[in-house]
Parts: C-alpha cells; sequence; structure tokens
C-alpha cells in the first residue's frame, strides 16, 4: 500500500531558524517570537494538510491526469473536494497581505508550507503557486480599483490565477509574442494564442484571473514593447454578477508528469476579444511580471526541494524493507544495509537539505527587502536575493532531478514501473530545470546580469560571509574538511570571477559558455555554506542523536559532494573553446 508523504518538520525547524539568522530577519522586532510560534502548531497543521488530504491524491492524479470536456477542463477525482478543505482553512492566505483578507505572515514560513504542498502533490501546489505569484504582481503593480476587485478572492483561494507568456513562436524569447491588444474604453480587447499555461482552465475555484503579456497596437517592437494585462476567465458586469468572457482552452498537453496539473493551449479573443485591464504602464509588462516570474522561480526552488524530500522518503522506505544479500550468519539483509545504498541516501539528503536552506535563506531575504525599515539594509537584502533567486531555481530543481534519479535506482526495476510512486516523483521533477526559463537562462541572468554587470559587489559580499561562517567552523571536531573546503572554493571562486569580469568586454561568449559550469559550481558552494551553518549549530548540542545525524550528513557532503566543485571549476577555466570550435555541422 502507497505511503503517505510526512513532512521533515525537525529538519524545516532547523532550516527556518537558520534562514532567518543568516538573512538578518531574526534581527528585525518581534520576529524571533513569531518564527516560534508559527514552527509549532502552525507548521504542524500545514503538515497534516499535506499528508491527509493532498498527499493520497498524488497517485490518483497521475493516474487519470485532468481533461478537457466540452464544458471545460475537470481535474480528477478528489482534487475540488481537496481544494475546498485547503481554502477552508486558509491556506491560501498564509503570506498574503492582511488588508485583502490575508493573514500577513512572513514569506518565510510560506516558503515551508510550500516545500510540503510539493512533496504531497506537486501537481496542486502548482495551481496555489500561480495564485500566490499573481497577488504579488498585483499587489505592487495593480491601480487601486483592479486590486480591490480581484485581491480578496485571489487571498481567499475562491479565484485561482494563470501566468500567460509563452506562445507557438515565443517560447523564452518574450520579444516575438504576437497576442495583440486594443483599448476600448477603461478596458482592452485582446486577441491571441498561449502555450504551456499551467492551470489555465480547471474545475476547482469559481473564476480565474489570467495575467496575459500581449503587445499594443504602435508598441515598439521586441520586449520593450509588451504589456502586462489581467483577463479574467469570467468578468464582472456593471451589477457585480459574472459572464463569460472571450477565453477559453482549446487543448490539453499530454506531459510525462505533473499530469494532474492541466497544461493548457488558450486562446484569447476568437469572438468579440477577451476584455482585459491593464496592469502597470503600458509597454512595461514585462518589468511588471518579473515580479511573478521571480515569485515562480522561488517557488519551483521549494517544489523541487519537496520533491527530492519525497523522493528520500520513498527510497529510505524500501531500504528498510527491501531484502537481498546475506549477512555472515547467513541472515538476509535489508538494502539499506549496503554501502553504496547507503551512499545514495545519504547524498539524497545531504542534497535536499542544502536545497532547503538554500531556499528558505532567499525567502527570509526578500522578507527582510520588504518589512526592514533600515533603508541600507534593504538593500543589501535585495542585491543578496538576486543573486539567490537564480541559483536556488536552478540548482534546486537539478538537485532534485539527480535525487529523484537516486531514488529510482534505490527502487531498482520497481523504480521504473509507472506505478512505483518514485517513477512519478522523477517524472515530475523532470520539469523543474525547464520551467520558469530554463537552468541555462537562470545562469546568464546569475552570472552575466547579477555578477559581471554589477562588477561582483554583492557577490564579494556573499564570498566573504561564506568565508566567516566557514571559520566558525574551525573550532568543531571533524570538520575541517568542511571548513577548508568551502574556504578554498570561495577563493576559488574570487579568482574565476574577477577574470570573466576582466574578459567580458574583449570575449563577449566566453561568460555565456560557462555560466552553466559556474552556476553549478556556486551551487555546489552555496550547498557547503548552508551545511557549515547547520553543523555550527548541530555541535553545539552533538550528544543529542538528531544533532550527531546532521553532523554525520555535514561530513559526507564535505567530502563526497563539495569535490564537485573542483570539476564544475576546471570547465569555467577550460574557457570558451571546447564549446565553440567545433564546426556547427560536426555538432
Amino acid at each position: 500500500m502507497p505511503t503517505r508523504y510526512d513532512a521533515p518538520l525537525a529538519l524545516m525547524r532547523v532550516a527556518l531558524a537558520q534562514a532567518a539568522r543568516v538573512s538578518g530577519l531574526s534581527a528585525l522586532p518581534d520576529f524571533n517570537e513569531l518564527l516560534a510560534e508559527l514552527s509549532g502548531t502552525a507548521l504542524e497543521g500545514a503538515a497534516r494538510v499535506a499528508r491527509d488530504v493532498l498527499s493520497p491524491l498524488n497517485g490518483v492524479g497521475d493516474a487519470t491526469g485532468s481533461r478537457l470536456t466540452p464544458d471545460g477542463v475537470l481535474t480528477p477525482a478528489g482534487f475540488r473536494d481537496a481544494y475546498g478543505l485547503f481554502c477552508e482553512g486558509g491556506w491560501p492566505a498564509l503570506a498574503a497581505p492582511a488588508e485583502f483578507g490575508g493573514q500577513g505572515l512572513p514569506t518565510l514560513f510560506g516558503a515551508a508550507a510550500t516545500e510540503m504542498w510539493a512533496g504531497a502533490n506537486l501537481s496542486f501546489a502548482m495551481c496555489i503557486e500561480s495564485a500566490v505569484g499573481a497577488v504579488e504582481t498585483l499587489r505592487h503593480h495593480a491601480p487601486d480599483g483592479l486590486r480591490a476587485s480581484y485581491l480578496p478572492q485571489l487571498v481567499s483561494g475562491e479565484w485561482t490565477a494563470s501566468m500567460c507568456l509563452t506562445e507557438p513562436q515565443a517560447g523564452s524569447d518574450l520579444s516575438t509574442l504576437r497576442t495583440s491588444a486594443t483599448p476600448e474604453g477603461e478596458h482592452w480587447r485582446l486577441r491571441g494564442r498561449k502555450i504551456f499555461i499551467s492551470w489555465g482552465d480547471h474545475d476547482l475555484s469559481a473564476n480565474i484571473v489570467h495575467l496575459v503579456l500581449a503587445r499594443a497596437a504602435g508598441a515598439p517592437a521586441g520586449s520593450k514593447g509588451i504589456s502586462l494585462f489581467l483577463v479574467p476567465k469570467l468578468q464582472r458586469n456593471g451589477d457585480g454578477s459574472l459572464s463569460a468572457n472571450d477565453v477559453r482552452a482549446v487543448s490539453l498537453e499530454h506531459k510525462m508528469g505533473i499530469r494532474a496539473s492541466p497544461t493548457c493551449v488558450m486562446s484569447f479573443g476568437e469572438r468579440e476579444g477577451a476584455r482585459g485591464w491593464l496592469i502597470g504602464p503600458l509597454n512595461e509588462g514585462l518589468r511588471c511580471m518579473f515580479t511573478m516570474m521571480n515569485h515562480m522561480r522561488l517557488g519551483v526552488g521549494l517544489h523541487s526541494t519537496g520533491l527530492a524530500q519525497r523522493a528520500w522518503q520513498l527510497a529510505r522506505e524500501y531500504a528498510q524493507e527491501r531484502l537481498q544479500g546475506r549477512d555472515a550468519a547467513g541472515a538476509q539483509r535489508p538494502i539499506i544495509e549496503h554501502e553504496d545504498v547507503r551512499r545514495m541516501l545519504l547524498g539524497m539528503k545531504a542534497l535536499t537539505h542544502a536545497c532547503r536552506c538554500l531556499a528558505y535563506t532567499a525567502a527570509a531575504l526578500l522578507d527582510v527587502a520588504s518589512i526592514a525599515t533600515d533603508t541600507a539594509l534593504r538593500a543589501r537584502a535585495q542585491a543578496r536575493l538576486g543573486l539567490l533567486t537564480p541559483l536556488v531555481k536552478a540548482w534546486c530543481s537539478d538537485c532534485a532531478v539527480e535525487v529523484a534519479s537516486l531514488g529510482v535506482q534505490i527502487h531498482g526495476g520497481l523504480g521504473y514501473i509507472d506505478e512505483c510512486e518514485a517513477s512519478q516523483i522523477y517524472r515530475d521533477a523532470r520539469i523543474g530545470p525547464i520551467f520558469e526559463g530554463t537552468n541555462y537562462i537562470q545562469a546568464q541572468d546569475l552570472l552575466v546580469r547579477k555578477i559581471i554587470r554589477e562588477d561582483g559587489t554583492a557577490f564579494e559580499e556573499l564570498l566573504v560571509q561564506m568565508e566567516q561562517d566557514a571559520r566558525a567552523l574551525d573550532t568543531v571536531a571533524g570538520l575541517a574538511s568542511l571548513s577548508e573546503g568551502l574556504r578554498a572554493e570561495c577563493a576559488e571562486l574570487r579568482g574565476s570571477t574577477r577574470e570573466l569580469i576582466r574578459t567580458s568586454g574583449t570575449e563577449a561568449q566566453l561568460a555565456r559558455c560557462v555560466a552553466y559550469p559556474f552556476l553549478q559550481w556556486l551551487g555546489v558552494v552555496a550547498g557547503a555554506w548552508q551545511w557549515a551553518l547547520t553543523a555550527r549549530e548541530a555541535a553545539a548540542t552533538a550528544s543529542d542523536p538528531a544533532a550527531r545525524a546532521l553532523l554525520d550528513c555535514a561530513r559526507f557532503y564535505a567530502q563526497q559532494l563539495l569535490p564537485r566543485a573542483r570539476a564544475f571549476a576546471r570547465i569555467v577555466a577550460n574557457g570558451a573553446d571546447p564549446v565553440l570550435a567545433p564546426r556547427l555541422g560536426e555538432l
């Protein structure tokens, strides 16, 4: 019988406290008391919802998927009831602003909940995350009237949202999009087609609010001529009632994973034109949409962490039960006693917790950048968040694929069978490196925009903090390899980055050729940084079994995973020639 997802509450509490400290959030007034309160009953309540409501539907959703009917998209059995219970519990409103009916809790706590929703049921979690991102976008960019009309329903979960960017000819390059917008009084008429729209249509909520990128007539060519519009599935009439807008799903994609999440081809304006309302200034839609995209990128990192945690749980449970081989006395052994299975399980656990801590740190920095009263502190938090956002999205999603693959390996042949949840976790995880901008796009953003164009200022501050946190381990027995290895990699990163900045003006292709291995290098090092922080706290209570387990995992990371950084460093040092020298016909 399939097991259910159990949130790793002890590890989550470690990561929550650690992220609050390293981000500076714990120094803000009254925050520590709030975190202590939230880490108790609230965290446990979210864990129950994930285990008892969402997790039982994960296999059902994978087996049946959502389907398109003449009346719209229908989700798998049980999803509507689960969504109703989810909203009744107030879970969509966790970190939403209180002025619109939200609970106003820190983004950091919302991050822990987001990990749980994904670990239990990624397809369901994707619907929730889209609405949270839409709330942030409307809160920051929409005029007062739109906020008042749409935010309360989005915050409560009565309505959900989708993000409509991609078109058949415009994937990641949004400069070529063709969806048009024509002004008509106080609103606009939109016409066009969008593809790969997650939760573009469904039967969970009473309405769906689409955030749509389109081009107004006469707008400049390229990305500078893109505007952002709110286009509801059901539009408000003058008397407050709702009627159908000219919006519909015309087909669903058949995917290798996240099968319960309806990925729609959406048609806007087949008849009279879909009514929409402008969000933010005309021709500045991409800037406004980045509020949602960056939030969703953090969400991908958190979703990936939840999947990795579930993969580890399933693999560990199977390894404890599966008997293979015999010990010296002739008794059969569970495979968890096999040396290579131990190695794989420790690697899965070490990568997953590193991702968790890194993603929570980014969420905490978002809180500091939003609520700190000190202007300089807010600016530093925003700069650090700019570095971590592409790292969390890309490195955590790549780690989730690796961890899920190891989970399949531990299950052996069973893991390759569709009915095995380990197989589903791997298939679900594979969307992470593609979703919300491929991981190469994240790598370019990190290296070119956030480091080279900023002359490495914020990056140097990050390296200095990593080195300081590594030195704090010098008095902890058994962790010299972590302390020394982390400091050595920081020094190598510093030198490599300075060289990349120096040559950026004359070797334009170099950064693009090495951006992805550079991100992976930094990801491995950042994971070591997070384990250094965890180990320092665990060393204070080393007699506790849980603390000993953390210290063991920190040592494993230092000796088995941190050495990967040397390979990525060598790849970056080898430069662009290995990529550019072969002729295109030889690829």
